[in-house]
């Protein structure tokens, strides 16, 4: 795996939730992005739609720990 390449940190019910997460790993430096489909926040109630957060693979594990998901079994 590339140091850079997206990895998936968490998965969370809705993309606020995700924004949540962006935020705090982006406010310790930790770059981040959210992958949602909810038709651009049009489909924000659908509880299907799932938001995903991605960092590179370099931060993964610092990400893990910031957003306290370092004990989560990865399936």
């Amino acid at each position: 795996m590339e140091p850079n390449e997206p990895v998936e940190v968490g998965t969370f019910f809705s993309r606020f939730d995700a924004d949540v997460a962006r935020a705090h790993l982006e406010s310790v430096g930790i770059k981040a992005f959210v992958q949602a489909d909810d038709a651009g926040g049009t489909y924000v109630g659908l509880e299907m739609a799932r938001a995903r957060v991605f960092v590179r693979a370099v931060d993964l594990a610092e990400a893990q720990e910031e957003l306290g998901l370092e004990d989560l079994e990865r399936t």
